[in-house]
């Protein structure tokens, strides 16, 4: 973390150069964020007025205050953890979801100040309890349209964008805390002929669907 008086000396360095856009200090290693006057640095935003990081609220519920029930766009990311077994057969980590009682992949919507890495990181460990680290990360594709769109139990329907990485279980380790109950009811390692399996029996959160289809597809993480 940045100490006050570092987030100050940025401050004064860079403050009033540029309205919009950002600057990079070499030597910090930070990101002057010029519109919102901040300093990012290691995944924190900072004040450039108080010096202290900057919270962002979760805005889908703020946005749901005025668009109720209509249909919004929600980015987000997916999160492919894989591994061989013992049978030489490839296994990927899904968790069964708390909502629709569905399997899919760890992921989860991007909040307010993250990049889609962050995002993967945090949710990934938030419903697996799995750490693992942003460089580690390999962008496999981007999902989008009509195969993504999602009505959820309390009626909101959102179109979801999602970013979907993957990561070898060998660069990842289990957390000592359990993953959250209120978004997973368990996790399991799940082979390639299980997939087809849940996917024949509708077992598939909807918005997983053609992302699972291409790793069935594909087959070789």
């Amino acid at each position: 973390m940045l100490e006050r008086t570092e987030v100050f000396e940025l401050r004064d360095k860079y403050q009033g150069r540029k309205n919009s856009g950002y600057d990079i200090d070499e030597k910090v290693g930070a990101i002057i964020v010029y519109p919102l006057d901040a300093v990012y640095h290691d995944g924190i935003y900072y004040s450039m007025e108080d010096g202290g990081p900057i919270t962002f609220e979760n805005y889908v519920p703020y946005v749901r205050e005025f668009v109720l029930e209509r249909p919004i766009q929600v980015p987000g990311t997916g999160v492919i953890v894989y591994r061989t077994n013992n049978d030489g057969e490839e296994e990927i980590l899904l968790q069964l979801r708390k909502d629709f009682n569905q399997y899919g992949l760890p992921g989860g919507g991007i909040e307010i100040g993250e990049t889609y890495q962050e995002c993967a990181v945090n949710e990934l460990l938030q419903e697996t309890a799995y750490i693992t680290s942003k460089e580690d990360l390999e962008l496999v594709n981007v999902y989008a349209g009509p195969k993504h769109i999602t009505r959820y139990p309390n009626g909101d329907v959102v179109f979801h964008t999602v970013v979907v990485f993957k990561v070898a279980a060998s660069k990842c380790k289990k957390a000592f805390h359990k993953f959250d109950k209120n978004e997973t009811k368990k996790i399991e390692w799940v082979t390639i002929s299980q997939i087809k399996d849940l996917l024949r029996e509708e077992k598939v959160f909807p918005n997983n669907v053609p992302i699972l289809e291409d790793i069935v597809a594909d087959a070789t993480l």
